[in-house]
């Protein structure tokens, strides 16, 4: 048994997602997560930029000494991940291996589509995942850089949808049954994708396959919490205020309060 709690980190907000399905899948475990909005996005900048953000973050996690990290963010999985694992002792789960196994697994005709920041879109790394699960597979990547800011600033549900439009627009008439959120943000607009898309696509949010895959690590590793009293901690490089909101929203917690954290200077 082990009552330490479970770290997950993202660019920005979008890690909400992620740390409601963890809570869900594993109601007694005590969670930290941090989002840096004062860095994000992501998705333009270098690999060498976000390796030190990420490391940043997983350095504020250990200080509040996790027991695993989940890298609630595709950005950071498919940039930082291979880096910070080689710098770490605790175990780093990514969402990308988790999603594209979801995706491999949902597909019926071979065909597979995926939206994601230029960073992971460049890094192919969903494509090298589903690939590597089912190399008959066929997949299509497309790159959204608005969309991630765009959630962040909270718009509304037809700003949001025409953005979806114009992001999937590449896709047009191709032949995909299955599409990968491939960003932690979206799913927190899965209503535009889904209306943008269609009901006869099936829609992947990674986040299930990694609260599902975080239990089996800590089974196997006899990580799980013996305590009925979990607590769940937010922390922002950016506005507290705002980034509560989402949470607040996202998560159904009226009472859902956060801390900013200077994650430069620890």
């Amino acid at each position: 048994m082990d009552n330490r709690p479970i770290g997950l980190l993202d660019s920005g907000d979008g890690g909400f997602s992620v740390v409601k399905k963890v809570i869900e899948k594993l109601p007694n475990e005590s969670t930290v997560f941090i989002g840096d909005n004062a860095h994000m996005p992501y998705g333009n900048k270098s690999q060498q930029e976000i390796i030190e953000l990420t490391r940043q973050s997983v350095k504020f996690l250990l200080s509040k000494n996790v027991k695993l990290i989940i890298f609630a963010c595709n950005t950071a999985t498919a940039a930082a991940m291979p880096t910070l694992k080689k710098e770490v002792d605790q175990q780093i789960i990514g969402v990308i291996q988790s999603g594209s196994l979801a995706a491999a697994r949902t597909t019926q005709n071979n065909k597979v589509a995926v939206v994601a920041t230029p960073v992971t879109i460049g890094s192919h790394a969903y494509q090298k995942e589903i690939k590597f699960r089912n190399p008959e597979i066929d997949v299509k990547e497309v790159a959204a850089p608005e969309l991630a800011p765009l959630i962040e600033a909270q718009k509304d549900y037809q700003t949001n949808l025409e953005a979806v439009k114009r992001s999937i627009a590449p896709l047009k008439d191709k032949d995909f049954d299955t599409f990968v959120l491939g960003c932690t943000h979206y799913p927190i607009i899965q209503e535009e994708f889904a209306e943008a898309l269609g009901k006869e696509i099936k829609i992947v949010d990674p986040a299930d396959q990694v609260a599902q895959y975080t239990y089996n690590v800590m089974k196997r590793d006899d990580l799980f919490s013996d305590s009925s009293n979990a607590t769940h901690e937010y922390y922002t490089t950016g506005d507290p205020i705002s980034f509560a909101q989402m949470g607040q929203r996202f998560l159904g917690e009226a009472n859902l309060t956060a801390k900013h954290v200077d994650t430069e200077n620890l």
